[in-house]
Order: structure tokens, then C-alpha cells, then sequence
């Protein structure tokens, strides 16, 4: 810290960038001020300057004497391509408080004693160049010439608008110009927006389109919207009605009828307690149902009211209608019967339960048969009662 404490009180340097690239040779420096070489680009991010500015400030440093080229073996280890140059910084003997000490350890690195004639006291900083306008007053700021520019005098204009100077200092042969329509001083901040009409506007901030005229919240979003004010509980709004309205859209184009999106989304209660948004479970019930074929096309056998031939997308003209029995022996038959039926993920080949549910029951029926058996240690009872495999 010599070194550092050196540069920072006591060093005779003209000005901050001095000090600065002073104190970055000094943090690398030993006690007495010698094999500082840290790099031009380095020295620069230290003190906050150009690398040019560091080369001209460590020339200025070694002719005023407060720096001096050191021994250059001390960076030998680095290639010679990008090798820095090593300096000494000459701090003045008389300016060490323990003398002994930085002597005893440039001992111990095979270096003699600093004496006085070695590092003799320092010349002051040389004063700052004034500058040349110092101590004169600074010259008024005085109007524009007469003549240049465009001078525009006061709008008299009470109706609002523009209006040009008639007969300015400008070379122009008419005689000014003025607005056809002025428009008011104080025109209404909050205007309609044209292109939405006003019956459907607050409908399309929560999920609709603003493009042209005439248009209109996609199929899932009405959807939603028709869900939601059958059943508060699932309202959704904003961001997450138009990603979820996205989902409802395609579900429905791939054959899903709206009364079966209504089941899939509302047709089970909320879990006790909510753990997460409505929006999420939402998520989670609709990502759950996409992963397999719509029920008008592979679950459920074509009724009477519905013709063969009749396309998959044809939700969007009629609804096909089915029977609520059916819906619930399709749910009874292929949904998992974990958390007191409240489950609902399809379940896996051969059993009634979800593999994660099939995981949680056997997790805890291991657990308890571990903890019944009695623990003894060697001989035939403690390999009877282990229960491991």
C-alpha cells in the first residue's frame, strides 16, 4: 500500500489524469516502487482515459523524474509481442515512515538498500497553464443580425391554424400563406378510435383485433367470454383471454364442439386450495385435452342429427349435440380416479390410475411397509424383516 498512499497524497502530479494513471502503476508496484508494468490498455480502463493519453502522460512522468525505466527482466515470463514496459515509480527516501522495513525486503529479493542519492526528493508540480481568456469578460450575446433569419411576428389568427408573416425578410414573391381549416387551440385528448366500432371496442381490448374495419374477436375468445360470464370463476381477461382464445381456435378447427371445450374448462371444479391462476389452469386443462383426437371424430359414434359427410369444421355452423351420459362414461372410462377423482389426466395401459398418481400411492405404500418391519442386525431375522429388494 506504499506505493498506492504515495501516489495518492503525496506525488507532485499537475492534475487528475496524472494522479490516476500514477496510482494504476502503483497498485502493481512493491513497496519500493519498483517493477510496476502493467499494460497501456489496462492503465487506461483504470483511470478512465484514452491509451494514447496514457502513453503521452507516462512520457511527461519520466521527464519530470517521478517515474523511470525499471528492470525489464521483471516481465520476461510474458512473449515479447505484447510484453509492457517496466518502470520504477522514485518515490523520495525521506518520504518512507519505515525506511528499514522496504530495505529488509529488498533484501530478501537480492536488490541493495535505497539510500538518499538513489532517490533523492522531487521537484514540485509545475503550475497550470492559464488559459488565455481567464479574468476577460465573455462577450454579450447580442440579437440576430437584421436580415438573416425568419422573424415570425405573433399568430392573429383567433380560429387557431397557422399563419405566415405578410411581406417578411424572406424572398417571396406571394403574399403570405394561411390555413384553409384552423384547427382548435384545445382539440379533445381522448378521441374514438375510428377503426373499432364503439359497441365491440371494450370487448377487443380484452382480446379482439384493432386491425380493419369490421373486425371481430376470433372463435375461442367468444368462446371464453360466453364461458366466463356463465361461470365468474373462469373469466379470463386481457393477455391470457387472446393466448388462450389462440389455443380455442385451434382446438375447435380440428373438430372440438364448443360444449366440449365448455366440459374441458369448466366441467371439473377448481382444486382446493388454488395454488395457481385461473389462467393457468385453464392452460393446463386445454394443453391436456389437445394431446389427444377431438371426441366428434374418434370417442364418440355419429348420432342421428349428424350427417357423415358433414366436415370437421362444422362447429362453426352447427353444434353437434351429445348426449351428457356419454360424456361421462368417456370421462369415467378413460380419466384417472387419483385425488378423489379430481385427477383428470388420461390414464396409463392396463390400470385406473396416471402414472404420476400410480408413482405417489407406491412411493407411500413402500414407505409405510419399511417403516412396520422390525430393524435387527445380522442372522436370519434381519434379513426376514428387511422389506428392501
Amino acid at each position: 500500500m506504499l506505493p498506492m498512499l504515495w501516489a495518492m497524497k503525496s506525488a507532485p502530479v499537475v492534475d487528475a489524469e496524472e494522479r490516476s494513471i500514477l496510482l494504476a502503476l502503483a497498485e502493481s508496484a512493491w513497496a519500493d516502487g519498483t517493477d510496476a508494468f502493467p499494460s497501456k490498455k489496462t492503465i487506461a480502463q483504470i483511470a478512465v482515459v484514452d491509451p494514447k493519453t496514457v502513453q503521452r502522460r507516462l512520457r511527461t512522468l519520466t521527464a519530470r523524474g517521478l517515474i523511470a525505466e525499471g528492470n525489464q527482466e521483471a516481465a520476461a515470463y510474458i512473449p515479447a509481442w505484447c510484453r509492457p514496459r517496466v518502470y520504477d515509480l522514485m518515490i523520495p527516501y525521506s518520504w518512507y515512515p519505515d525506511i528499514e522495513q522496504v530495505n529488509a525486503e529488498r533484501t530478501r529479493r537480492g536488490r541493495a538498500p535505497l539510500t538518499r542519492q538513489a532517490r533523492p526528493e522531487l521537484a514540485p508540480a509545475p503550475p497550470r497553464k492559464r488559459r488565455a481568456d481567464k479574468g476577460k469578460p465573455r462577450k454579450a450575446k447580442g440579437s440576430s443580425p437584421k436580415g438573416r433569419g425568419l422573424a415570425v411576428p405573433p399568430v392573429d389568427n383567433q380560429e387557431g391554424g397557422t399563419t405566415s408573416p405578410h411581406r417578411g425578410d424572406y424572398k417571396s414573391g406571394t403574399r403570405g400563406l394561411q390555413d384553409p381549416q384552423p384547427s382548435p387551440y384545445n382539440p379533445p385528448q381522448d378521441t374514438p378510435r375510428p377503426s373499432v366500432p364503439p359497441a365491440i371496442e371494450q370487448r377487443l381490448e380484452e382480446g379482439g383485433t384493432d386491425g380493419e374495419p369490421g373486425s371481430e374477436v376470433s372463435a375461442g375468445v367468444e368462446l371464453l367470454l360466453a364461458i366466463g360470464a356463465r361461470d365468474p370463476r373462469f373469466l379470463l381477461t386481457g393477455r391470457t383471454l387472446r393466448d388462450q382464445g389462440l389455443m380455442v381456435t385451434g382446438m375447435l378447427l380440428e373438430g372440438w364442439t364448443p360444449r366440449h371445450m365448455e366440459q374441458v374448462i369448466a366441467g371439473r371444479p377448481l382444486p382446493q386450495p388454488v395454488t395457481a391462476s385461473v389462467g393457468a389452469i385453464v392452460a393446463r386443462r386445454l394443453r391436456d385435452a389437445s394431446h389427444g383426437p377431438a371426441p366428434t371424430t374418434a370417442r364418440f359414434p355419429i348420432g342421428p342429427e349428424q350427417d357423415a359427410t358433414e366436415p370437421l369444421h362444422a362447429h362453426r355452423e352447427r353444434e353437434v349435440r351429445v348426449d351428457q351420459h356419454r360424456v361421462d362414461r368417456y370421462r369415467e372410462e378413460s380419466e384417472c380416479d387419483g385425488k378423489d377423482g379430481m385427477c383428470g389426466r388420461p390414464r396409463r395401459p392396463g390400470s385406473t390410475l396416471c402414472w404420476e398418481c400410480s408413482s405417489a400411492i407406491g412411493a407411500a405404500a413402500f414407505t409405510e411397509q419399511v417403516g412396520a418391519q422390525p430393524h435387527t442386525v445380522g442372522g436370519a431375522s434381519g434379513r426376514a424383516g428387511c422389506g428392501l429388494p
